[in-house]
């Protein structure tokens, strides 16, 4: 368990300097390198570079059936499976305010004690306690 706290503060200390920017580093990618990095295969190699606004993202997100279909299809694909609780180092999609206000879904990354990782736009990494609207294992070590 601590090797693989230590490979997930490596992995946020690497992209919490990045911008935002959707289709390259936004909380879908945030997920999906991380599984890449654990040694799954790309969840997303078709959406990468594909949208480039809220807007595009959005429309690609209903395109899927919402986010929560498109992670359960994504990462269904890359051999995860789907759990009731988050365990450290596991994807989640987690309910999340945005600038309006308003919780919205967005991707995570399970960390110790109940506590997500994701992004904050315009920059940043941010850690908090957030409702899970769906997790899914990522055992490989």
């Amino acid at each position: 368990m601590a090797d693989l706290l230590m490979q997930l503060a490596i992995y946020l200390e690497r992209v919490a300097g990045r911008d935002c920017a959707y289709g390259v580093h936004d909380c879908a990618t945030l997920m999906a390198d991380w599984l890449i990095a654990r040694g799954y295969p790309d969840a997303m190699p078709d959406r990468r570079g594909t949208y480039a606004t809220e807007a595009e993202y959005r429309a690609a997100i209903r395109s899927e059936g919402g986010m929560v279909a498109a992670c359960r299809k994504r990462f269904a694909r890359v051999g995860l499976a789907g759990v009731a609780q988050p365990a450290a180092g596991d994807v989640a999609l987690v309910l999340a305010p945005n600038a309006r206000g308003l919780r919205v879904p967005a991707g995570a990354i399970a960390m110790d004690r109940g506590r997500v990782a994701l992004l904050s736009w315009p920059r940043g990494v941010v850690v908090a306690t957030l409702p899970v609207l769906a997790a899914w294992s990522v055992g490989r070590g």
